[in-house]
């Protein structure tokens, strides 16, 4: 899972070693790290799910030249501006925190505009599968009152005609439905209380891969929503999530369902097929 580097989060005190630290000495600090804040060790920690993410993130950064490369220029240029700040009088502190403070703002607007993007394309991409499904039906219908048409005409046919009526040639071919993106669907239902670490479309993506049987590549699509938004309390960890994850064959698709009715990882999510649900509500 990609990650992007931030000056805002320091990757190498959140694993725990200095800016000189080594691949050995990352890893052998990440292992030491995950066993403190891993959501199965820390059930009764509400963050810990949140912590052991941003250690997979900054352990990925970490290990990975280019991001690491990339990671330390923001972290030296952090660096230097507020060294350069400490040097500046109260007025000039003041308009620097403040030229921050628009920066920091326009930043986040701009992250939110772009997850309001992503959100909207891939509407956009569920409303085209729909609209691509409604129209291989169409098409499916329209082959198969063709061919009862087909079959009625030849039913009237001449006698002279009924031999090829009766016997059509050797060659004929029947009309095969197409596939209904919906065979290739699952349905996830959980709540915050009981699958901590899935709190989006990509932990969640995280927790598939990490079963062994599906890579992310086989994955079309996972799109997730949540209900009860309440931050406080015991609400928080009621909100309930529900996803749908649409994956780039019926096998991998049924493989991956029979999976989850047996493994333990599993047993606190609701996995169905969507199509047997929408024929259960009579949708389309």
């Amino acid at each position: 899972m990609a990650s992007e580097t931030s000056s805002d989060v320091d990757y190498y005190l959140v694993v725990g070693v200095s800016s000189t630290a080594d691949s050995n000495e990352i890893r052998t600090a990440y292992r030491k790290a995950s066993l403190k804040v891993h959501p199965d060790r820390n059930p009764n920690d509400s963050k810990a799910a949140e912590k052991f993410h941003a250690l997979n993130t900054a352990f990925e950064i970490l290990l990975d030249p280019i991001k690491r490369s990339e990671f330390d220029s923001k972290r030296a240029a952090k660096i230097a501006r507020a060294a350069r700040f400490e040097g500046l009088d109260n007025k000039r502190k003041a308009l620097a925190r403040d030229l921050e403070a628009r920066e920091e703002a326009y930043r986040k607007t701009q992250q939110e505009q772009d997850k309001k993007s992503a959100k909207a394309r891939k509407l956009d991409e569920i409303k085209a599968a729909g609209a691509r499904m409604r129209k291989a039906k169409e098409e499916e219908a329209n082959a198969r009152h063709q061919l009862a048409q087909a079959n009625a005409d030849r039913a009237f046919k001449k006698p002279e005609d009924s031999y090829q009526t009766k016997y059509p040639p050797l060659n004929s071919t029947e009309i095969e439905p197409e596939l209904d993106p919906l065979d290739c669907t699952l349905r996830f239902k959980w709540t915050r209380k009981k699958l901590p670490e899935v709190l989006d479309s990509d932990s969640l993506s995280e927790k598939i891969v990490s079963s062994g049987l599906i890579v992310q590549s086989e994955i079309e699509s996972v799109i997730v929503s949540s209900k009860g938004t309440s931050s406080s309390g015991d609400n928080r960890d009621s909100k309930k999530f529900s996803a749908v994850v649409c994956f780039k064959s019926v096998g991998l698709c049924q493989r991956f369902l029979e999976f989850s009715q047996t493994d333990p990882c599993w047993t606190n999510c609701s996995v169905n097929l969507v199509k047997k649900t929408s024929e259960r509500l009579n949708l389309d």
